[in-house]
């Protein structure tokens, strides 16, 4: 079983070949590179022209993930009509789904941000649509039938937000782990991200007008081994305060080896399970144990 490395590597170089594959290119050779990205590292980022109006969309979201956390008022959890102020971790947590974005309950001296909560919901809509992209081309790469991984998944937007720590050396922002979700689209504008790769950790750099991409630890279910979940974290800097702002979409059906990836050589090797009921209890309780989440639903030979 995997045990996590709490070596604090945050002197770990800043790497130029993590993938970036601009999705705007023919529709083969797209599917083709992001496999290949998702096979070698887990990750890619994506360089296509439409991020840059996005990009200009998640500044709002930055901007009031500080002032949330400059606060007077933040307490040990203050809830903001699904915003969640965690003091401990200065995390918020945006518990949006779509269509249900509303102005109601934000204090007074923050209804000039509550006034774009809408952008929030423009940005949630946008990387939706992002992710409809990639599934459809990475199924494409797996030659797996149109559609495989559904159109319902459920999605939830996190921004976190690191303070400035001058000895990077003494703590982590993040602890090393795998997702539980489908696919996570994150975008950092400060450098914080790496990830493990051959038992090293790698700094991912960040580029002003991307996105980062990562399958999790369902892709190793449904392609039945053939991808794996690479473990990342967060490092501080030493400089800048680092906002990362991820949305997480984790599938609403059954998870279960494709039957594309199983036959008479390949044996399934893993049990179908339910994502929500099943599986994230078991992830709750050993995430940081890379893997160990899946192992109640492993099938031994």
């Amino acid at each position: 079983m995997e045990m996590p490395n709490y070596e604090a590597t945050s002197f770990s170089s800043i790497v130029k070949e993590i993938p970036v594959i601009d999705l705007g290119e023919d529709r083969t050779v797209v599917a083709r590179q992001l496999v290949k990205a998702l096979e070698e590292y887990g990750f890619f980022q994506d360089a296509n022209r439409h991020v840059g109006r996005m990009c200009i969309l998640v500044q709002f979201c930055v901007s009031l993930s500080a002032h949330l956390c400059t606060q007077s008022w933040r307490s040990a959890e203050a809830k903001l009509n699904g915003i969640y102020v965690k003091q401990d971790e200065l995390e918020l947590k945006y518990d949006i789904m779509m269509k249900q974005v509303t102005n109601h309950g934000v204090p007074e001296d923050l209804m000039d941000e509550a006034m774009e909560v809408e952008v929030i919901s423009a940005y949630s809509t946008e990387v939706r649509m992002l992710s409809m992209i990639i599934f459809d081309l990475v199924s494409k790469g797996l030659g797996l039938e149109a559609g495989y991984f559904g159109k319902e998944h459920k999605q939830k937007m996190i921004v976190h937000h690191f303070l400035v720590c001058p000895d990077p050396s003494s703590t982590l922002g993040m602890d090393g782990h795998c997702d539980p979700n489908l696919i996570t689209i994150y975008q950092q504008k400060v450098y914080g991200l790496q990830i493990l790769k051959n038992e090293e950790w790698i700094g991912v750099e960040p580029l002003p007008h991307a996105f980062v991409f990562n399958f999790g630890l369902p892709i190793m279910v449904m392609t039945n081994g053939k991808l794996e979940n690479v473990a990342h974290r967060v490092v501080p800097n030493t400089t800048q305060t680092c906002t990362g702002i991820g949305i997480y979409f984790s599938p609403a059906n059954i998870v279960e080896p494709a039957k594309s990836f199983v036959g008479p050589d390949n044996p399934p090797l893993f049990k179908p399970f339910k994502w929500d009921t099943e599986f994230f209890p078991h992830y709750a309780n050993k995430k940081l144990v890379y893997h160990a989440a899946l192992e109640a639903f492993k099938i031994y030979a």
